[in-house]
C-alpha cells in the first residue's frame, strides 16, 4: 500500500465504475493520495457530472472537482470484446468501486462472485442508495431522497416551527464514508491477504450521522426538533447579518464568562449585563432579545472585522465566507492550500482535506477528458486491437438521463 512510494496509496489501482457524486468523490480522495484510478465510462449514458453538460463535456468545474487525478476509458460492457477488456483490467487491479443499483453488475456477469474468479483477493465496494438487501434495495436514490429517508432532513429548519430544509451535503458525506470503506477493506487485505465485498448503503451511512437523536428517542421517547442556528445548551448562538449585501457572521457563546467577555469586547457592556442575561438559562429564555442586540452591533461592521474583533477576545466567531472570499483567503494562501500545478491557465484549484509530514496529496489532473487513456490502457496495456478504439469513438454520445 504505497510503503515505498512518495504518496500513501501509490501502487493501488482502482477500477472506477461510479457515477454522479458520492461514488466518484470517494474514489477521488484515493486518487488525491496516490491511487491509480481508471474511470470506466459509457458513451451512450455518460456520468451525470459530464453528460448533463454536453457543451462542457470536459470542462465543467464540478467534473474537475469530483474526478480529478483520474484516468478515463470508455467501454460498452454489453459488448463481449469490451467486457473481456474490463475483466482483464480487473485481473491487474486491486479494487472495483461501483454505485449502481443492486443486481446491475450481476446481470452483466461482473458481480463480486464473478470478479473473485478473475482475482481471488479482489475488493469490491458497492455504494448503492439503500443497500443490496431489504425491501427498499431496488429504490432509485439520489442525495435529496436519501437525505429525506435517513432522518437528516427532519432536523434541519430555521426553527422548531419551520418546514424541513435540505442540507445538500449528503452526497459529499457519503463520498467520505465510501473512502473510509475503501481504506478499511485495503487494511483488512493487507493484514489477512483476503479480498472482500463491502455493501455500503448510503441511507444507512446518512442515518449514522444522527445517532445521538436516535438514542434520545430510544432512551426517552422524545424526538429532537429543529433548532435552526441555536444550540440546546449554549446561548447565544446564531448567524447575524453584517454590513454589506447578504453578509453574515456566526457566533457561539459557551459560558457566562464568555458572555461577559463578549459584552466587554463590544459596545453592549450596558445592555448585555442585564441581570436577565447573567445565566445560560436566562439567555436562552431571552434569546430573541439578545439576537436583536447582537444584530444591531454586527450590522455596523463587515463580517471579517466583526470576526477578527471577537476572535481577538478569544470568542468563537466566524464570518460566513462566500466563494469569492475563499478564493482570496490569506490563511489558505499562507498554508499553500490552493493548487496551481499542471494548470495551463493558472486557475486556482482546491487543495487536500489533510496533509502528511511526507508523502501527502498531489494534484496531477484537473479531471480527465473523455477517453483520454483509451489507447494507453486498452491497447498498450491490455492488448486490445486498435480497431476497438474506432468502434468506441463512433459510439453516440448520450446524456446522463438517456435510457435505452
Amino acid at each position: 500500500m504505497g510503503l515505498n512510494g512518495n504518496q500513501p496509496l501509490e501502487g493501488i489501482r482502482i477500477v472506477d465504475l461510479t457515477h454522479d457524486w458520492a461514488g466518484p468523490h470517494a474514489v477521488r480522495l484515493m486518487a488525491d493520495y496516490g491511487a491509480e484510478d481508471i474511470k470506466i465510462e459509457y458513451h451512450a449514458r455518460l456520468d451525470g457530472m459530464r453528460g448533463a453538460y454536453l457543451d462542457k463535456i470536459n470542462d465543467h468545474p464540478r467534473w474537475w472537482q469530483i474526478n480529478r487525478n483520474k484516468q478515463s476509458i470508455s467501454l460498452d460492457l454489453r459488448n463481449p470484446e469490451q467486457l473481456q477488456a474490463f475483466r482483464d483490467l480487473v485481473r491487474v487491479s486491486d479494487m472495483v468501486v461501483e454505485n449502481s443499483r443492486p443486481g446491475v453488475l450481476e446481470r452483466l456477469g461482473i458481480g463480486y462472485d464473478d470478479l473473485c474468479r478473475i482475482r481471488a483477493d479482489i475488493i469490491m465496494v458497492s455504494m448503492s442508495a439503500y443497500g443490496a438487501s431489504g425491501p427498499e434495495s431496488s429504490y432509485a436514490g439520489y442525495g435529496g431522497a436519501i437525505e429525506a429517508l435517513s432522518g437528516v432532513q427532519a432536523l434541519t429548519a430555521y426553527d422548531r416551527d419551520g418546514d424541513p430544509m435540505r442540507v445538500r451535503e449528503v452526497d459529499v458525506t457519503n463520498g467520505i464514508m465510501g473512502a473510509c470503506a475503501i481504506m478499511t477493506a485495503l487494511m483488512h487485505r493487507q493484514q489477512s491477504g483476503e479480498g472482500q465485498w463491502v455493501d455500503l448503503s448510503e441511507r444507512e451511512t446518512s442515518s449514522w450521522l444522527i445517532g445521538e437523536h436516535l438514542l434520545e428517542y430510544a432512551a426517552n421517547g422524545e424526538q429532537t426538533l429543529p433548532l435552526g442556528n441555536r444550540h440546546p445548551v449554549y446561548a447565544p448562538q446564531g448567524c447575524y447579518r453584517c454590513e454589506g449585501e447578504d453578509r453574515w457572521m456566526v457566533l457561539t457563546i459557551r459560558s457566562d464568562d464568555e458572555w461577559a467577555v463578549f459584552c466587554d469586547a463590544t459596545d453592549l457592556s450596558v445592555e448585555g449585563k442585564d441581570a436577565r442575561f447573567a445565566t445560560a438559562e436566562g439567555r436562552r429564555e431571552h434569546h430573541d432579545e439578545i439576537d436583536r442586540l447582537i444584530g444591531n452591533w454586527t450590522a455596523k461592521r463587515s463580517p471579517r472585522a466583526a470576526m477578527q474583533q471577537l476572535q481577538a477576545a478569544g470568542l468563537a466567531a466566524g464570518m460566513v465566507a462566500n466563494t469569492e472570499d475563499i478564493s482570496a483567503d490569506g490563511h489558505l494562501l499562507a498554508r499553500e492550500w490552493f493548487q496551481f500545478h499542471h494548470v495551463p491557465d493558472g486557475k486556482r484549484f482546491p487543495g487536500f482535506p489533510f496533509r502528511f509530514a511526507r508523502g501527502g496529496g498531489e494534484f496531477k489532473l484537473r479531471g480527465p477528458d473523455l477517453d483520454a487513456e483509451n489507447e494507453a490502457i486498452l491497447c498498450e496495456q491490455l492488448g486490445m486491437p486498435r480497431e476497438v478504439l474506432t468502434a468506441i469513438a463512433n459510439q453516440k454520445i448520450g446524456t446522463a438521463f438517456d435510457t435505452e
